[in-house]
């Protein structure tokens, strides 16, 4: 047997509600990979529940970091998602120095904003240290304010026409890394999708699939494991993408069909079978 692959996700978690880290270990570890958490913070639930109460874990992200180089530990992939403070950002930057190797697949997700806003406590510096992790980066998987707020445009909402996310796209290149994917693109016609950039083919593509209305939190989160699932079981950018946006669009479908409270996250869990079979 072929030795198992490690990818370190460095996210919160949050307990109640499917998103984040709750997201990411089941779909990489269902897809074959040994999934090895580095939480910036503990919540009872997301954020879209009322009265959560958070545990930051500042204090001991580095703490565990510590262990691992002790350990002698090596990842062969890195997926990074929310990060709440510029003092996480710090150690998530000494993170990637110490343990992203020439081998290792690193995936950004920059998570900042959405609809147009800042979400709290972001602000410019903090925009860029994600230009850093982003320059640092394999892929990265900004939605479509994240890749303006990163592209120094100002922020917009949906929906969005072809001509600005051109725009934003090629301003988005002058980061530096190497593919991108910008994702929840609403159309003009009332369809969702994402472009696509490589910038060592020169490559670039947009997928759209017809949209479901309303907020499905975690949506993103379950693209971008699904995504760096695909990518490390050698799929072709492209065909990651459109895996990626398959599943997910499945799964809003499903939880959209199935009536439940949608706060609680998509039901991935079940449509497993499927993407394990897709992504090998």
């Amino acid at each position: 047997m072929e030795k198992q692959k490690k990818i370190a996700l460095i996210n919160d978690m949050s307990c109640l509600g499917r998103c984040s880290l709750t997201v990411a270990m089941p779909i990489v570890s269902a897809c074959g990979f040994e999934a090895v958490p580095l939480p910036t913070g503990i919540f009872s639930a997301h954020t879209e529940f009322e009265g959560f109460v958070c545990a930051d874990l500042t204090d001991k992200m580095q703490d565990i970091t510590e262990h691992w180089k002790q350990l002698n530990t090596r990842f062969d992939g890195i997926c990074t998602g929310y990060i709440a403070t510029k003092e996480q950002a710090d150690i998530v930057k000494r993170f990637l120095i110490d343990f992203k190797k020439s081998d290792t697949f690193c995936v950004v997700d920059p998570v900042m904003g959405d609809n147009g806003a800042f979400y709290k406590r972001i602000d410019e510096d903090f925009v860029n240290e994600m230009r850093f992790f982003c320059s640092m980066a394999d892929v990265i998987v900004p939605n479509v304010t994240e890749a303006e707020m990163l592209a120094g445009i100002d922020c917009t909402k949906p929906p969005y026409s072809i001509d600005h996310i051109k725009e934003v796209m090629l301003k988005l290149c002058n980061i530096g890394a190497p593919k991108i994917v910008i994702t929840g693109i609403e159309s003009e016609d009332g369809q969702i999708g994402c472009a696509v950039y490589d910038s060592f083919t020169k490559k670039a593509n947009m997928f759209f699939t017809p949209k479901t209305d309303g907020r499905f939190p975690g949506s993103g989160d379950v693209f971008t494991a699904t995504l760096t699932a695909a990518l490390m079981n050698g799929k072709d950018f492209f065909d990651a993408v459109q895996i990626a946006m398959g599943y997910t669009c499945e799964c809003v479908e499903k939880t959209a069909e199935s009536g439940s409270d949608r706060k609680y996250g998509l039901a991935f869990e079940p449509l497993l079978g499927k993407l394990i079979k897709a992504v090998k």
